[in-house]
């Protein structure tokens, strides 16, 4: 019986470690999510400075709402779905043409270096 109590209370300290443990984790990966949704909103808010700019220069430049709407339709079918939305694609590697998939800087195969539009004005966005 003394036995069964021993392991009881020893299987009790350790649920009450591993709970605080996970409490932990959930924390640290709360933290990480909430940097990343800070990360994003500071992003989305350069992203309507630069979409205002822009608008209020081409208004200067006499370009109408609905040119720059049928603009914008043309745009999304680049891809060949009008979802609303950019789909990069993947790209041919300048070194070795191997379909090198969108968003890496280098390639898979034979590790050149990739243009990923970085230093343009918005390809970060």
């Amino acid at each position: 019986m003394f036995e069964f109590i021993l392991g009881y209370h020893a299987g009790s300290r350790t649920a009450g470690r591993a709970a605080s443990l996970a409490r932990s984790a959930a924390v640290a990966d709360g933290t990480v999510h909430t940097n990343r949704i800070e990360d994003l909103n500071e992003r989305i808010d350069q992203l309507a400075m630069i979409v205002r700019g822009m608008w209020a220069l081409l208004e200067e430049g006499g370009v109408t709402p609905e040119q720059l709407i049928a603009k914008l339709e043309e745009l999304d079918l680049q891809d060949g779905i009008a979802d609303g939305k950019v789909t990069r694609g993947p790209v041919d590697c300048p070194s070795c043409d191997s379909r090198v998939a969108a968003g890496l800087s280098r390639c898979q195969f034979c590790g050149a270096e990739i243009d990923t539009g970085d230093d343009h004005p918005l390809g970060r966005l």
